[in-house]
């Protein structure tokens, strides 16, 4: 099988790994657009190791150079978002077409090749939220056309599946295909340091969604704890992309400098060391009008690894933590504090949560039984 995987700018080691599973070892060809969110991805590697590559451009990339500049101003100073150039008749050929998200560019794409062709398109989902993602005409119309056209949507949580069957799409068409996760990379070891320092570790995009800045308020609480006076207490910040300058203006404001530690954006395989070092993992992240925490890949990498996990209650996170990490409400500091300070001053308890943790995943998160899963959805569209 020839499959055409439509990923826009948001390839990644994550999300690619469980293709490398799928039955009968299809040909994959990524069609793939550069941008800052793809550079940011590919400092860490994009995963795309081994699949044919396609690119995709931007208007702002390539095309009419008089037009091309036009665009880049109207990006620049009027919020202009940047539009891909049409690529559909270089689909032609492929046995399957699996795109992502409803209002893409490159999910119109993949149905105008699916109409003109008629190869069988599937749409993985992670949006949550109903209706978004409409704010123009243009946008809606994209939408609408790829709900008619796609012959199956993915999604890897039943929040996106209720979002879905609200915007009026059939429950036949949808198939949930929880994604896993490497239990044998990600998984419970020794910690690579030797200091005695209680370590919160943060990964993600420094952007204020993902919740940094109220981490950063709960820190300042723990090191100003008088019961916890004498303990060394560090953040450790993985991660990269814009925000980063409003992140250190923070902390600066709040005289922490010596208890964050900023290790940028690393390479994907050492992630299990990174988290096994820490002693425990924070996913602070927050609701916006056009987003939801989606599913938190980090959340799951550190409970593979047995680590305690804080999370709150933004999006998915909930059915995707379970009972097994600790879940406070957003854009509150003062709970991030307190189910610190638990964690802190009772091991036990964060021993308990590694455990409890470590458990769902494995249940839960199997990276062969979402490869399957997927290639059970293939075979029933190529048949």
């Amino acid at each position: 099988m020839n499959l055409a995987l439509l990923m826009g700018n948001r390839f990644n080691a994550w999300h690619l790994q469980g293709f490398r599973m799928l039955r009968n070892a299809p040909r994959i060809t990524a069609f793939r657009a550069e941008s800052q969110i793809q550079a940011h991805f590919s400092e860490r590697g994009d995963g795309t190791e081994g699949f044919a590559m396609e690119r995709i451009h931007f208007d702002t990339q390539s095309g009419n150079s008089l037009i091309r500049a036009k665009n880049m101003l109207m990006e620049r100073y009027f919020d202009r978002a940047p539009r891909i150039l049409p690529f559909s008749e270089r689909l032609k050929g492929f046995d399957l077409i699996h795109s992502w998200e409803l209002f893409t560019d490159w999910s119109a794409e993949a149905v105008a090749a699916h109409e003109r062709y008629g190869t069988p398109l599937v749409i993985t989902v992670w949006d949550l939220i109903p209706f978004n993602m409409e704010q123009t005409a243009e946008r809606r119309a994209i939408k609408q056309r790829v709900a008619a056209a796609a012959n199956r949507f993915i999604v890897y949580t039943e929040r996106s599946r209720m979002a879905l069957e609200l915007e009026g799409i059939a429950p036949g068409r949808i198939s949930l295909v929880p994604p896993g996760v490497d239990t044998d990379l990600f998984s419970p070891g020794p910690r690579a340091r030797s200091d005695d320092a209680f370590e919160i570790l943060f990964v993600g995009w420094l952007v204020p969604r993902k919740g940094i800045d109220f981490l950063l308020l709960a820190l300042k609480q723990l090191l100003c704890d008088p019961e916890l006076r004498g303990r060394r207490i560090r953040l450790r910040i993985v991660g990269s992309g814009a925000g980063r300058d409003r992140v250190e203006r923070l902390i600066a404001r709040l005289g922490i400098q010596e208890a964050c530690t900023f290790s940028g954006a690393v390479p994907y395989g050492t992630m299990p060391e990174i988290f096994r070092s820490a002693d425990v993992f924070v996913l602070p992240s927050i609701a916006t009008d056009e987003w939801q925490e989606q599913f938190g890949m980090a959340l799951i990498e550190a409970m593979a690894c047995g680590k305690p996990a804080i999370a709150t209650l933004s999006g998915a996170i909930e059915e995707i933590a379970g009972d097994a990490a600790v879940l406070c409400q957003p854009n509150d500091f003062h709970a991030l504090y307190r189910n610190l300070r638990t964690l802190i001053l009772d091991p036990g308890r964060g021993a308990a949560l590694g455990l409890a943790a470590r458990a769902r995943v494995l249940k839960c998160f199997d990276l062969g039984a979402h490869a399957g899963a997927l290639s059970d959805v293939y075979d029933a569209l190529l048949k």
